[in-house]
C-alpha cells in the first residue's frame, strides 16, 4: 500500500478503506461481466432460440392445416367443375344473344312495348 503525506490518521484510514473498496468494486465488476458473458447471455440467447423454434413449428402446423383445408375445397369432383363451366357458358351465350342488338335482342322487345 502507498504511504500518504496526510498527517491526519482518520483521513488516512478513510483513504485506505476507500482504496480497498474501489479495488473490491473492480473485482466485483469483473466477476459480473464474466458471469454475464458466460452464463446469463447464453441462457437468454438459448431461450430466444427455443422460443423462435417453437413459433416456427406452430406456424408450420398452422400452414399445413390451412393447405389441407384448401386442398379439400379444391378437390371437388370433376363433374361439378364441368357443370359449372357449362352453366357459365350458357349464361354467357344467353347474355350475348339478348344484348347483341341484331333484331332478336332487347332492342326488339323495347320497340314492341312502345
Amino acid at each position: 500500500m502507498k504511504t500518504t503525506p496526510i498527517l491526519d490518521p482518520r483521513a488516512s484510514d478513510l483513504i485506505s478503506r476507500v482504496s480497498e473498496d474501489v479495488s473490491l468494486l473492480r473485482q466485483d465488476i469483473g466477476n459480473l461481466v464474466s458471469h454475464t458473458a458466460h452464463h446469463t447471455l447464453p441462457t437468454g440467447v438459448r431461450e430466444l432460440a427455443d422460443n423462435a423454434k417453437h413459433r416456427l413449428a406452430d406456424g408450420k402446423l398452422f400452414t399445413a392445416e390451412q393447405l389441407r383445408a384448401l386442398r379439400n375445397q379444391v378437390n371437388q369432383p370433376a363433374a361439378a367443375w364441368l357443370g359449372g363451366a357449362a352453366l357459365l357458358g350458357l349464361v354467357a351465350a344467353g347474355g350475348y344473344l339478348l344484348f347483341r342488338g341484331h333484331g332478336n335482342g332487347l332492342s326488339d322487345i323495347t320497340r314492341e312495348h312502345s
